[in-house]
């Protein structure tokens, strides 16, 4: 009877494991801020890609404008 009394209450003031709890929340922050960091990635691609569409549509817009300007310089000009 003192045998079983003493091991239950080793048990009941044995320490918490408390690293692998620490452990598992740690792992489960970062594989949350690994998603969370690969989403805004994402997003970020997405948005560069887009500025990028329009980076080219405005040189494009930029190279026909001076098309049409050296046009008109070299047009002769009437009084």
């Amino acid at each position: 009877m003192l045998r079983i009394v003493t091991t239950s209450a080793v048990r009941t003031l044995r320490p918490i494991q408390a690293s692998s709890v620490l452990a598992r929340r740690a792992y489960a922050e970062n594989a949350f801020k690994d998603k969370e960091r690969a989403a805004e990635e994402v997003y970020i691609r997405a948005k560069e890609a887009e500025q990028q569409k329009v980076l080219k549509t405005l040189k494009a817009q930029i190279a026909q404008a001076d098309k049409e300007l050296e046009a008109l310089k070299k047009a002769p000009q009437k009084k």
